[in-house]
């Protein structure tokens, strides 16, 4: 990543267009942090969505877009099977799962409206823990625009979550400013900090939307044992069993402070990875210690 040592962030009114309540401000803020990291050539989409992706889930996805362009009824029908599936499968392995609730705060005790941040390898066991406890406040989760997000968006929205359709690309600022107007109503927006890869490495939508809203961000662990271990996918992501262990750990909300320049925006990019992977450990080692009793 380039480095510019004056970065100077340019106002366009036109940008900020829509009045000025909270959602507008919030909105009207992300989209200088958009500009700053446009000007500095930091912000670059992501070619061909498959960064971090392996050539097993490269070929699925190209499949996938076939039947959704050419065979609509098929890829619809496909989505709902599925998206049905994992809806009676998550219900089940919530009833069944024992779960162990470790890190600083305690779920599901989220503020509202807040930022959720999770790495895309946990989501899978957050979900479960979602089926079977759910935050009093609405949750709006931020699913990808690809046709496998077709069907874990009518997933999450089975749960009860609001879905809002976006990825890291140039659909992803405009996500995150959908997200920003749920937000001025009370939603904690849910974010997989990783977008679509490589594993571990934090993207800049989670902190830039608790800096434009004001609102706190929290890290969220999981992890699940015995679990359906996907060793062909980028992220390692791991499935809960029914009759297992699901852990979940919650990092302190933190509050990040206007990002002004590229500087700002990549230490508290940084600082998000981190945190991000101290609450995933946390939540390794309660499952590891429950495991082990």
């Amino acid at each position: 990543m380039r480095t510019t040592p004056h970065l100077r962030v340019v106002h366009r009114p036109e940008l900020c267009a829509g009045g000025f309540d909270e959602a507008s401000e919030a909105i009207c803020r992300l989209r200088r942090i958009e500009e700053a990291l446009k000007q500095s050539n930091a912000h670059e989409p992501r070619k061909g969505g498959t960064s971090g992706r392996n050539w097993w889930t490269r070929g699925l996805d190209a499949l996938l877009a076939a039947a959704r362009r050419y065979a609509p009824p098929l890829h619809w029908l496909w989505v709902v099977v599925v998206a049905l599936g994992f809806f009676i499968y998550a219900r089940l392995a919530a009833v069944t799962v024992r779960l162990t609730v470790a890190g600083e705060r305690r779920w599901p005790d989220v503020p509202s409206p807040c930022v959720l941040a999770m790495w895309h390898g946990c989501a899978n066991s957050w979900l479960v823990v979602v089926a079977r406890h759910k935050p009093i406040p609405p949750m709006a989760i931020m699913i990808a625009c690809d046709p496998r997000g077709d069907c874990l968006a009518l997933f999450c929205r089975l749960l009860g979550l609001r879905v809002v359709r976006g990825e890291s690309s140039e659909s992803g600022w405009e996500a995150l400013a959908e997200l920003a107007r749920e937000m001025a109503r009370g939603v904690c927006a849910v974010i997989t900090a990783g977008g679509g890869g490589p594993a571990r490495v934090a993207k800049v939508g989670a902190v830039a939307l608790a800096s434009a809203t004001g609102a706190p961000l929290m890290t969220v662990g999981a992890d699940c044992r015995p679990a359906i271990y996907e060793r062909h996918k980028w992220d390692r992501v791991r499935t809960p069993i029914s009759f297992g262990h699901v852990a979940i750990a919650l990092g302190q909300p933190r509050d990040y402070s206007v990002l002004a320049d590229l500087a700002s925006i990549e230490e508290a990019r940084r600082l998000l990875q981190y945190a991000l992977n101290e609450v995933a450990a946390a939540a390794q080692r309660a499952m590891r210690m429950k495991t082990n009793d």
